[in-house]
């Protein structure tokens, strides 16, 4: 029996090619997947590992010790002084030692245009040195040229470089974080020796240049890079430098930072793969219909052939086995294919991500293992998993009736199917409602449970709710196409499990499709609407990369005579006794909501030093009320900052900011404070938009790191964001519908097999080979509007409960974009089409007494 299977298997080599194809793409994407995650992961593990050294030496976080540690509030770094230098490369075991220059400032390369250059805005600027990476690896490397050796020169990185129009040997500006502009010189080009950049730019600059520029002229190091001899115990030479150094310095381990950067990254990068594996589900869920539909008309086609071996003599067991057979060859051959294709596939993505700038270096993404066992491991069980029902019927279909030609699948039974389906919908729709509209804890869990059990039911449900539908378009069939719609309608009837799980497919693809289209209407509206009523003033100048904005660029702007006032707001970062982040705002207290919309609760905010007022939900938390105290601890300084409330305040619903805010007298204790962070413009009456934007942009122009956005320029940026990710969704969502069409594809072009005699028995009563592939076509189309219109339907129920789920995290407006979603229908139409064109004409090209003569 297994050999008849197999024999029967390699006769019919197109069959199973079309039945692997769903499977391949499925597990194309879940094996892609999990191969570009993994290869991401040892991407930034090589990155960590290429750029520490053996051992790092730098100030103890928090700690508020001076010993020989510094603050310089400009440059906001910490510094190691010389002397623990010399001390650490006195150390038995150190082989070298060399001092790091970092600091909170950063600087940018200015290209010809003079604008900042580089992939993006993020940039790392620091000293070059010669110290190597961990375990004696090189780290950075001269491309071309040299290493800066004066205070007037610069080396960067080559992507950066080619970017900016520059050559090694020209003049260029180099902007600083705070904004002043320094003539350099450009001598070569450096980069680290694994070759990513992740993004980001690379200044180099020698010692003295970066002390002054990154320090602000501060004495000292950010961090003392060590190597160890050959063969020292690395730990061994750590905890003999920790013994050497004061007690505000602490010596780390390059090993031990790099785990602890793995463990974020890999954190990072579960949330990834599981985000991604979601998208992979849906598409092997979406593979499952398919596979369940393939089978089962492989099944009918071959009743009489199963019916032979019932008579010949093999039991129920064998049969069903050997259609199990079947599947199982499916699932490992797709399973191999798909895997292929994924690696192919993830090799594409990153030499996309490179070509857009983040370069992870010469990892080439191969699937691991355990990323090979388990994709070839759920091919196998979704493809048996979803042959397993028509392979149950294979062993129960009767010999005499089946070899007799009077056994057809299309008697199905759908009693029971009709009642789950039924159930699991009202069930399923019952817990959407709740979860929409309720007010408990897990509701978003409940409303995800109950959309999953009406997708299911709707697909179990199919068969009857869909009968309306085809019956309607049947009817227009009939007018437009006369005797191809009405056996086009026919058709579609015939065998309704069949076009229903076909159907079903592409339901599921736009049903989710649908609920995007919605959320990313309504999250642009609200986003709109947030702006509008809670932002203050015309216009908004903040800097790219979080830098601060220049020194005097408030005055200049206030002094405008088209400006009625300017709003400054700084923002630091904080830490409370028990080390945790605290995001601190400053502004003076006559700006009080004329930045965003803020209501005070009680008592006021003044500009009195060491004065703050909270927000409504951390005084509620910490049982904080007016006269208390907040205890705060800046990184950089020595000693903490204690802070009187004077008043709460609340802020409107979807507003984010800090949960504290200050005086400008007060903020600038902390490190940063005294740099301005964001500012709004209020026009003067009588001024138009247009000429105060031009009136402020000659002010900002010559300073690359400022922008100027009106109210919708910054709503609009905010949109732009969350629409890269909703077509990132729509992308991934694709490879569902492109499955989907396969399906219709694959149903198509199995049932022509399955109804080769009738279609001759057609052509021979006179009807043509045009009215053939027009037949087919509306079949094609029939089913894609089917499964359209179902997805429509609950994508939109399915989003306008979303979207109240949603409502306390700032989606407060519901927007449905009805002109999308006609076109998502229209499209099916054109799916519809184009999912015929090989199945009818190959339909349309069947010889005519060949045909009938087939069995």
């Amino acid at each position: 029996m297994w050999k008849a299977a197999w024999k029967s298997l390699m006769g019919h080599k197109l069959r199973l090619v079309l039945s692997t194809l769903s499977v391949v793409l499925g597990i194309a994407f879940m094996s892609g997947t999990l191969t570009y995650t993994a290869m991401l992961s040892d991407s930034f593990d090589a990155i960590s590992q290429g750029t520490l050294t053996d051992i790092s030496v730098s100030v103890k976080s928090g700690d508020t010790a001076l010993g020989s540690v510094t603050a310089d509030l400009n440059a906001g770094a910490s510094t190691v002084m010389a002397g623990e230098l010399e001390a650490i490369r006195g150390v038995t075991g150190v082989e070298s030692a060399s001092g790091i220059i970092t600091g909170s400032n950063t600087a940018y390369l200015l290209d010809t245009d003079g604008r900042i250059a580089g992939a993006s805005t993020t940039s790392m600027a620091m000293n070059y040195h010669t110290e190597p990476a961990m375990g004696h690896k090189t780290g950075l490397q001269v491309d071309e040229g040299r290493p800066p050796t004066a205070d007037d020169e610069v080396a960067v990185d080559p992507a950066t470089l080619a970017d900016s129009g520059h050559a090694i040997g020209d003049e260029v500006t180099v902007l600083t974080s705070d904004g002043s502009r320094q003539p350099m010189t450009v001598v070569g080009t450096v980069s680290y020796a694994h070759g990513a950049t992740a993004g980001a730019s690379y200044l180099f600059f020698d010692e003295a240049a970066a002390s002054r520029l990154l320090l602000g002229g501060a004495d000292g190091y950010t961090t003392i890079g060590v190597t160890v001899d050959d063969g020292a115990d690395v730990n061994a030479v750590n905890d003999a430098i920790n013994e050497v150094l004061p007690d505000a310095l602490e010596a780390t381990t390059g090993e031990t930072t790099a785990d602890q950067i793995s463990d974020i990254v890999h954190q990072a990068m579960s949330f990834v793969t599981v985000f991604l594996a979601v998208f992979a589900a849906i598409a092997l869920v979406v593979a499952g219909f398919i596979i369940i539909n393939t089978f089962s008309i492989l099944v009918a086609q071959r009743s009489r052939e199963l019916a032979l071996y019932r008579a010949l003599g093999a039991s129920r067991g064998q049969v069903r086995n050997s259609v199990v057979l079947e599947a199982v060859v499916t699932g490992l051959f797709g399973g191999v294919v798909g895997i292929a294709l994924g690696a192919v596939l993830a090799w594409g993505i990153s030499r996309v991500v490179a070509a857009l700038g983040m370069n992870l270096g010469s990892s080439v993404p191969m699937p691991s293992p355990a990323n090979v066992i388990g994709s070839l491991a759920v091919a196998v069980l979704v493809t048996v998993a979803a042959a397993w029902g028509p392979a149950r019927r294979a062993s129960k279909v009767p010999p005499v009736a089946a070899m007799s030609g009077e056994f057809s699948t299309g008697a199905e039974h759908l009693g029971r199917r009709t009642i789950v389906g039924a159930v699991l919908t009202v069930l399923g729709a019952a817990g959407v409602v709740a979860g929409a509209v309720g007010d408990f804890d897990h509701h978003l869990w409940v409303f995800g449970a109950g959309a999953f059990a009406v997708l299911i039911g709707v697909a179990l449900f199919n068969p009857v709710i869909g009968r309306p539908l085809i019956w309607l378009l049947g009817r227009v069939w009939r007018l437009l196409f006369r005797e191809p719609g009405k056996l086009a309608e026919l058709n579609s009837i015939r065998q309704p499990r069949r076009t229903a799980a076909t159907a079903s497919a592409l339901m599921i693809g736009l049903t989710l499709v649908t609920m995007l289209s919605i959320m990313s209407s309504s999250a642009s509206a609200s986003i709109h609407k947030s702006v509008q009523e809670d932002l203050r003033g015309d216009f908004i100048v903040q800097p790219v990369n979080r830098s601060p904005l220049p020194d005097g660029m408030a005055d200049r702007i206030a002094a405008l005579d088209g400006v009625e006032d300017v709003h400054v707001e700084r923002q630091v970062i904080a830490m409370t006794t028990s080390q945790q982040p605290l995001f601190i705002e400053a502004f003076a207290a006559k700006d009080f909501d004329r930045i965003v919309s803020e209501t005070m609760v009680s008592g006021e905010m003044n500009d009195e030093p060491n004065t703050a007022i909270v927000l409504s939900d951390l005084a509620e938390a910490n049982g904080l009320s007016i006269g208390d105290t907040i205890t705060t601890l800046d990184p950089s300084a020595p000693l903490p900052i204690v802070l009187t409330i004077t008043g709460i305040f609340d802020v409107a619903d979807g507003v984010s900011g800090a949960s504290i805010v200050t005086n400008l007298t007060t903020v600038e204790q902390f490190t940063g404070g005294d740099a301005d962070a964001f500012m709004t413009v209020d026009a003067a009456d009588g001024v138009s938009a247009g000429a105060l934007r031009t009136q402020i942009e000659s002010v900002t122009n010559d300073d690359p790191l400022a922008v100027v956005q009106s109210m919708d320029d910054y709503a609009a940026e905010r949109t732009a964001m969350i629409d890269q990710v909703i077509t990132m969704v729509y992308a991934l969502l694709a490879l569902a519908i492109v499955i989907a069409v396969l399906g219709i594809v694959n149903t198509l072009a199995l049932s022509i097999i399955e109804r080769t005699r009738e279609i001759g028995l057609l052509r021979a009563v006179g009807m043509k080979r045009q009215q053939i592939r027009t037949m087919i076509t509306l079949e094609s189309v029939t089913i894609a509007l089917l499964g359209a219109v179902l997805g429509a339907m609950m994508g939109v129920g399915f989003g306008v409960g979303l979207q109240h789920v949603l409502i306390d995290q700032g989606l407060t407006v519901l927007a449905i974009s009805w002109p999308r979603i006609g076109a998502f229908l229209v499209a099916a139409v054109v799916v519809g089409v184009v999912a015929a064109l090989w199945p009818s004409h190959k339909a349309a090209r069947l010889n005519m007494l060949r045909a009938i003569a087939s069995e």
